[in-house]
């Protein structure tokens, strides 16, 4: 079953998709967001500048882009042109955002897709996935579904466990045979432990959002190396056929290279939208517990400054019993 877990207020949403029970893809941040850098948003936008084989967009919004075009392509380029694109994938630490070129355009910078609510983007998102998905409301399995997309590593069903690191150059995952009692020999389990990390792997990842180079440290050295790639492609569903992959080496390593997509959760730790989101939910909370007191979020100015024109445009019944107050640590007070 697929089930659409979805929690909205103060025009913050947060929301994850799961089958049977498991976290398959999540995101946060506003309900409602403009931002013309995020994944399948189309746009026209000028061609800003060309430089070491590269090209560099300015959108409607002020935001820049690095345009990934074939080099037949690049050539005829000119800087001021308007041309029509596709955020193909959102900026991540210190990278921009990169876009596909669909063609040249007309007319002033402007979004062309239209704004969705972060519920309709996981829906169509899910719609890969397969099946018809149900809304529950669970905030439980949210919870859950954000602890796995900042952390995925973890222990494998039946025994063993995957860890997944995320380096500059590459996602570094190690599986474990760690909790292998009970299976008929160490061999038949190492085997099944292989297959249940690399038919899992996909479901990790793309609940993390993390992508690059895929380096997999399996268990042991002789493998079906065919039967490894089919369930790591099954893994990843419709997905599969963008991926690039490599043999298994004779360290017992099997590569592949999954493209970039969505901002890693873990790259928003830090920011001052989360931390709003967060401060506002443990106001609810406290709110539902002491119903009628006055709550007082205390946080840093760039946290009040993106929750204060929240309330201001909300109808919520809280907003008017919330008042803000500059503080480094982030809290609500109940009085």
């Amino acid at each position: 079953m697929i089930t659409l877990h979805y929690d909205s207020r103060f025009g913050l949403a947060r929301g994850a998709i799961c089958i049977d029970g498991q976290p398959h893809l999540y995101a946060e941040g506003y309900e409602y967001n403009q931002s013309l850098t995020m994944v399948n948003v189309r746009s026209v936008a000028r061609l800003k500048s060309k430089a070491g084989g590269m090209a560099f967009l300015t959108l409607a919004d002020g935001n820049e882009t690095v345009l990934d075009v074939p080099q037949e392509s690049f050539v005829k380029l000119v800087e001021g042109a308007a041309l029509e694109i596709e955020i193909i994938a959102e900026s991540r630490q210190e990278k921009l955002a990169r876009a596909r070129l669909i063609g040249p355009a007309t007319g002033e910078s402007r979004r062309i897709s239209p704004v969705l609510s972060l519920g309709d983007r996981l829906l169509a998102a899910a719609a890969s996935l397969g099946g018809s998905v149900k809304s529950i409301v669970d905030p439980d399995a949210l919870d859950g579904a954000e602890e796995a997309a900042l952390n995925p590593s973890g222990p494998l069903p039946q025994g063993g466990y995957l860890s997944i690191e995320r380096t500059r150059a590459l996602i570094a995952c190690d599986i474990d045979s760690a909790g292998g009692e009970g299976m008929a020999t160490p061999k038949a389990f190492v085997k099944a432990c292989n297959e249940r990390a690399v038919s899992d792997l996909g479901r990790r990842l793309r609940l993390s959002g993390l992508a690059g180079l895929v380096v997999i440290d399996l268990i042991g050295k002789r493998h079906d190396a065919d039967r490894l790639r089919q369930l790591l492609q099954t893994g990843f569903g419709d997905e599969a056929g963008k991926l690039i992959m490599g043999p298994i080496g004779k360290f017992g390593t099997l590569e592949f290279v999954r493209p970039w997509g969505a901002t890693p959760l873990m790259d928003t730790v830090a920011s001052p939208i989360r931390a709003a989101h967060r401060l506002l939910r443990e106001a609810v909370k406290r709110a539902e517990g002491e119903p009628g007191r006055l709550l007082t979020l205390r946080a840093p100015a760039t946290t009040l400054d993106i929750i204060r024109p929240l309330l201001a445009a909300s109808h919520d019944p809280l907003s008017a019993i919330m008042r803000l107050e500059a503080a480094t640590k982030p809290e609500v007070i109940v009085t």
